[in-house]
């Protein structure tokens, strides 16, 4: 019982000592709309934040090996990118797109899509397409896959 007792406490204590973030909402991906499919997909999944589509991860064949694109919609200031993990190791950012601050506009108003290049996605990669507004304060990343 004590055992119990104690594995719960620490449990609690390292949720609570998780540092606390940025104000931001990541939801788990899921496949795209059958609109938002590119012609050539092999897969497509989308990554929303607050119910807001921010990122579209799009797979296909290419010259016979699956590469992989992010498309995102962003508001000025904000940015589009993927992260790749290769053989398991650390995830590394790739393709950064920046949408950049307009003049008078507003930087929080309408958003802009941008899309990323195409980064490989074979045997031993992992790949998943991310989106921000600016500051971070809406972010959403799909699975990865």
């Amino acid at each position: 019982m004590r055992i119990k007792i104690v594995s719960v406490l620490l449990s609690a204590a390292a949720v609570a000592a998780l540092p606390a973030g940025p104000a931001t909402s990541v939801a788990a991906d899921k496949p795209c709309a059958a609109s938002e499919r590119w012609e050539r997909d092999r897969k497509c999944y989308t990554a929303t934040a607050r119910n807001v589509a921010l990122v579209d991860l799009h797979i296909q064949k290419q010259r016979g090996r699956d590469h992989a694109r992010a498309e995102g919609w962003v508001e000025e200031g904000g940015a589009v990118w993927m992260e790749v993990r290769k053989d398991g190791g650390a995830a590394k950012r790739v393709h950064l797109k920046r949408v950049p601050k307009g003049g008078t506009f507003n930087p929080h108003g309408a958003s802009r899509q941008k899309a990323t290049g195409w980064q490989y996605d074979g045997p031993g990669y992992l790949v998943r397409g991310c989106a921000a507004n600016a500051g971070d304060r809406l972010k959403a990343c799909t699975g990865w896959h």
